[in-house]
């Protein structure tokens, strides 16, 4: 079933800490079960970091950038898959605040220039950010040691969407603890953006919890 001549891009955004790989492949999940060809794109970072690249608040601008780059090409060789829907684990504005954080503005603006223009050339069909919710644990990865280092990329994310006036959609606070709601507001309104698209339609699927 073809929906589309390019994928439908989906950024699930926010900082660390927050559940968004989970949810990605959750979501792809539940498209796949639909019989929509799907792929997630993982988050660079964690695997730079798996790499000895430094990341969080040990990052560099070469660091930075080489994520932020990487993240690109994964995200452009999407559309030239023949998938129906790509979910992506974070976004370039994601690598952005990180980035911005640890080396500043200043010199660096020509990359917030890049980053628009690569938004407004190759755009997020849906971004979804995650509310900061939940323990900050650690697992190898994450700087599960400050919470106050979470939160400020979560505010400094907040100020770039809105500046570059990016379309977002803040999921709500969860209600249950597998926060299965997210992955189903997804993909309702997913379904409802597509079904134009194809065919007959396809009927949105009642999701156990």
């Amino acid at each position: 079933m073809q929906v589309t001549k390019k994928p439908y891009k989906i950024a699930i955004i926010s900082t660390h800490g927050t559940g968004k790989t989970t949810l990605c492949y959750d979501v792809a999940a539940a498209f796949k079960k639909i019989n929509l060809r799907t792929k997630v794109f993982s988050e660079v970072a964690s695997l730079a970091f798996e790499q000895g690249i430094p990341i969080n608040q040990s990052t560099t601008l070469s660091a930075q950038l080489y994520i932020m780059l990487t993240h690109i090409c994964e995200e452009l060789k999407g559309g030239l898959r023949n998938y129906e829907v790509v979910v992506c684990d974070r976004s370039v504005f994601d690598n952005w605040v990180y980035l911005e954080r640890r080396c500043g503005r200043g010199a660096n603006s020509f990359i917030l220039d890049f980053i628009r223009r690569y938004a407004e050339e190759f755009p997020y069909d849906a971004v979804y950010k995650l509310p900061l919710v939940g323990e900050l644990l650690p697992d190898g990865v994450r700087d599960a040691d400050s919470r106050k280092f979470q939160a400020d990329i979560y505010e400094r994310l907040n100020e770039v969407l809105n500046e570059l006036a990016i379309p977002h959609t803040t999921l709500p606070v969860p209600r249950s603890a597998l926060r299965h709601e997210w992955r189903d507001f997804i993909l309702e309104e997913t379904l409802s953006r597509l079904r134009p698209a194809i065919a007959g339609g396809v009927p949105v699927p009642a999701l156990a919890g």
